[in-house]
């Protein structure tokens, strides 16, 4: 039945509704979508689109409510079909704030029946990089400017590509049909089932409602039919029109079909993903030991993407730097990036798309899993790299600074507001959840926990499922295997750390007489927050090395149960003698702090500085590092015992305790680095890492030493970047003169003598020491190469320079469409700038001016914007400049209201540095100075 109504233009009503879910009594069970696309800026990339959702009521109702947002639904064409004596459609109204249709019915749905709800919609790709949009490259052969089509659906996109049910609990199959002109390929979830020409089309395509141009130009179509696909959520439906090109990766790698897209200038860089992609996708079949359930695996390298990649089922999109990887221009640890973004989007397609969370509040299920499973799949792949250690030691060291403010959250976060939902895609969905699902494995063992996965993705595949499912099939299988006692459940210890905000500090106290200690829990706050203890606790798993049992097998894992540790001392036996050590969480199992009784931390120093410093495990040695000096930033320690245990890095060969240390300074480097203090602070780190830096064959080589071993290449990456921002002599000199030795280069697009892995320190430090030649060399540069990556650092480096005139300039750029600087890199520039010592400044001045220019530039990444107001802030150490923001704020806090937790995190954290300064500069600086006397002398002895 069809009824008329004035033309609707979603997105522009006042109306407003009191819910923002979607009424749960009419669901989807398939959608038949079919679209066409003319890529051409004179038709300003128009679109005409049909969809027809078959629906079912489970209880009576005369409306029908979905989502819909920036396009046109064409008058006279709605229409309500199926069902016996279905009703007419009556009319719509729309809900801007939550992007809701509604479609009135003269009567109710009758239960149980199914229906057809047909909506002819129409508009013009917008700019931004979220839902369908519109990236552009330039052909290197013809020199042209080419466009393409893509899609970025998640979180609540899909919503602008065609009026849907977009959320993750509904569920629905889909046939894409995709009409395009003749030069271009369509790609979708599913393979392509057959091609149309505009003859088989004309019969039921509405070419009335298309412009005279695209009715004139229909002959140059051609319209692609995908096969039906698996019930899946809305965000994950995908599709690219493009002119790319692909190589498809051998049969015998994965039984999937397997193929790489990118530009066909970029091919050559497409070998290590298609060599590592289906060998990962293999690997996780056999780990979760369920078929991955499509016929084939897409990849596509976009030009413009705002995130580093997008799970779409069956067709994954990528940033270029995370899907492509060159030979001569990439560096290792673009390597390792390509590895761990394609192992994690590879992930999702069990944890996202086959089992998906019921609401964005379990987002942590979605990415936390992707999160470890990458570092398990990259492990699998490229066993040298130890990205089972590496990984999870990154992750859980970089959580604990977000963890510990008030303002954080929870893992499992109650989403009220879609406008929250791109802000919960951060470090504790991400880093946080991989974190616990580390744990898990680690206290459950790693049989018990893959069975257990197992279960859990065969009994709700092609479902939704909330986080207490899991912790169902995760007990059920520890009890049958005896690896959790039977009085305890997963849920039971889970709970405390997925619906608790922040972790616990342990406070351990050694009874020396007795071989016994005790142990309290309390959360762990930054020093400056007002909640200085609160009643939370957390079942902790605790893992505990003996000095006599270093070297020796694991010990049994214990508990601290939530009961435990907070009103009263919890008793622990321990094999150490009075004059041993004892390490608790010495291989990482959980984020927690732990803090001794000042006699244990100094026989813990003792046996790093004065022994071997190898017989404490490498993630001992982490541990140790991250903990002293979090606690001495509280006050809980003094900084004597943490810059005392930091004396020992000077003969550190292994990255991941050297990188931890080096964190920890750079958090004092931070605040001090604007007062006449920061020479002391250089002077120490100097004397701390010159002889390793020197060992490493510093700035001065041509290649790398162990180019081959990743924790050698990270570790001379590291140094190098300490050593020159520390001045140690001769650093920023052979920069400077390895970047001029590139400018000289009769071929620089061609031929770059620096090590690819010191290229970004080069250039930082080259813009810096170097003049406005430099830079326009280096912008250049950024214009002419071929490889993302390698523009990327390009364009790090030149926000680096103290020139503020070109700084302004770059600055602008960032925000200008067509400019030198690309959409899906405004953020990394802005960002890049306000680290810089100058650019700080430069960088405040234009956020606080430019904050109307810079919102509309960032429509679509309104999480960038966030980001960005963290780097800020991030390094305000006066009360003036944190009150000049706060008064900014309150009259520009229009432009926030999508990132309002990350501007309190991001304010939490300017008083926590602000305080910090006040109360501890003078004692540090007095110590870093001791420390380095001492330090000298060991150099030189």
């Amino acid at each position: 039945m069809w009824r008329s109504w004035s033309l609707i233009l979603l997105g522009l009503s006042c109306a407003y509704a009191a819910e923002y879910l979607l009424p749960p009594h009419v669901r989807p069970a398939h959608y038949d979508l079919r679209l066409t696309y003319d890529i051409d800026p004179k038709t300003n990339f128009s679109f005409f689109g049909v969809v027809d959702i078959l629906l079912s009521a489970s209880r009576p109702t005369s409306k029908i409510v979905l989502h819909a947002q920036d396009f046109f639904i064409a008058p006279n064409t709605v229409a309500l079909t199926g069902g016996i004596d279905p009703p007419m459609v009556t009319g719509a109204s729309i809900n801007d704030t939550f992007n809701l249709l509604t479609v009135g019915l003269d009567r109710d749905l009758a239960v149980g029946q199914n229906y057809t709800l047909t909506m002819p919609f129409y508009g013009n790709l917008k700019p931004g990089l979220d839902g369908v949009y519109i990236s552009s490259y330039v052909n290197k052969e013809t020199k042209s400017k080419e466009h393409l089509i893509t899609t970025q659906f998640e979180a609540i996109s899909a919503r602008k590509g065609f009026p849907c049910f977009d959320e993750p609990m509904y569920k629905a199959s889909f046939r894409i049909t995709i009409g395009h002109h003749r030069e271009f390929t369509a790609v979708s979830n599913m393979p392509v089932k057959t091609s149309y020409d505009q003859n088989v089309m004309e019969s039921y395509w509405p070419w009335h409602m298309m412009s005279k141009k695209f009715r004139k130009s229909k002959n140059d179509f051609v319209w692609d039919e995908f096969d039906n696909s698996v019930p899946m959520s809305t965000y994950l439906v995908a599709f690219v029109v493009s002119k790319f090109k692909y190589v498809e990766s051998p049969p015998q790698l994965s039984t999937t079909k397997f193929r790489i897209w990118a530009r066909s200038d970029a091919m050559d860089q497409t070998a290590y993903a298609a060599n590592l992609g289906p060998r990962v996708l293999d690997y996780f079949e056999k780990f979760f030991n369920v078929s991955f359930p499509l016929p084939k695996q897409d990849m596509f390298a976009i030009p413009d993407f705002a995130a580093g990649a997008m799970e779409n089922w069956g067709l994954i999109t990528y940033r270029e730097t995370s899907l492509l990887f060159d030979k001569k221009q990439s560096s290792f640890l673009n390597k390792e990036r390509v590895a761990e973004v394609i192992a994690h989007e590879l992930a999702h397609q069990w944890f996202g798309n086959l089992v998906t969370m019921k609401w964005w509040s379990d987002l942590w299920l979605n990415e936390g899993f992707a999160t470890f499973m990458a570092s398990v799949g990259v492990n699998a792949v490229e066993p040298t790299w130890r990205a089972d250690q590496s990984y999870g030691v990154e992750d859980l060291t970089s959580v604990l600074g977000l963890d510990a403010l008030e303002s954080s959250h929870p893992v499992s976060v109650p989403i009220d507001d879609p406008k929250r939902i791109n802000e919960i895609f951060d470090e504790i969905s991400y880093r946080k959840g991989s974190t616990l699902i580390r744990m898990m494995t680690m206290f459950l063992g790693e049989d018990v926990f893959r069975e257990a996965i197992h279960n859990y993705l065969v009994k709700y595949s092609y479902q939704n499922a909330a986080q207490d499912a899991l912790w169902e099939e995760l007990t059920q299988t520890s009890h049958k295997h005896q690896a959790l006692a039977r009085d305890v459940t997963v849920k039971q210890v889970m709970d405390t750390w997925t619906t608790q905000t922040g972790y616990p500090v342990l406070t351990v106290t050694r009874d020396y007489s007795d071989s016994t200690l005790t142990i309290t829990q309390k959360r762990y706050l930054n020093s400056g927050s007002s909640s200085s203890s609160t009643s939370q606790s957390w079942w902790v798993p605790l893992k505990v090395l003996c000095e006599p049992e270093a070297g020796a097998p694991p010990g049994e894992l214990q508990w601290l149960a939530d009961d435990e540790g907070v009103d009263t001392q919890h008793r622990f036996e321990h094999g150490a003698k009075a004059d041993e050590w004892v390490l608790f969480n010495y291989d990482m199992i959980a984020p927690y702090r732990v803090n001794y009784d000042k006699r244990n931390w100094q026989l813990l120093a003792s046996a790093l500085t004065g022994g071997d410093h190898t017989r404490m495990p490498v993630l001992g040695r982490v541990q140790l590092l991250s903990d002293a000096f979090a606690l001495a930033w509280n006050n809980e320690l003094d900084y004597t015992t943490a810059l005392q245990l930091a004396s020992y890095l000077k003969r550190e060969n292994s990255y991941l305790p050297l990188v931890t240390g080096l964190r920890a300074l750079a958090k004092i480097e931070n605040v001090i680095r604007r007062t006449p203090d920061y020479g002391a602070f250089q002077k120490y780190v100097r004397r701390l890492i010159s002889d390793t830096y020197v060992q490493s064959g510093g700035m001065a080589v041509k290649k790398i030493v162990n180019e081959d071993d990743l924790n050698s290449v990270k570790m001379q990456v590291a140094l190098s970047s300490w050593a020159c921002r520390m001045n140690v002599p001769g650093c920023q000199e052979n920069a400077l003169e390895l970047f001029r030795e590139w400018m000289d280069s009769p071929n620089p697009d061609e031929d770059n003598p620096i090590p690819l892995d010191l290229r970004r320190t080069v250039y930082c430090d080259a813009m810096a020491r170097g003049a406005v030649r430099e830079w326009r060399f280096a912008l250049a540069r950024t214009q002419r190469t071929n490889v993302a990556a390698a523009r990327d650092a390009l364009l790090r480096g030149l926000a680096c320079t103290r020139e503020v005139w070109i700084l302004s300039q770059y600055l602008e750029w960032s925000i200008t469409d067509g400019s030198e600087v690309r959409r899906q890199d405004a953020a990394l520039v802005i960002a890049s700038i306000t680290r810089s010592s100058v650019g700080y400044y430069v960088a405040k001045e234009f956020i606080y001016t430019r904050i109307h220019d810079m919102y509309k530039a960032f429509s679509s990444q309104s999480r960038r914007l966030g980001l960005i107001i963290k780097t800020l802030l991030e390094q305000f150490t006066t009360q003036k400049d944190l009150d000049e923001f706060t008064a900014w704020y309150e009259q520009n806090s229009k432009y926030f209201e999508e990132t309002k937790l990350s501007v309190q995190q991001a304010i939490e954290k300017a008083n926590v540095n602000i305080r910090w300064l006040q109360q501890n500069r003078r004692v540090v600086v007095d110590k870093l100075r001791e420390f380095s006397t001492k330090t000298t002398r060991s150099l030189r002895g």
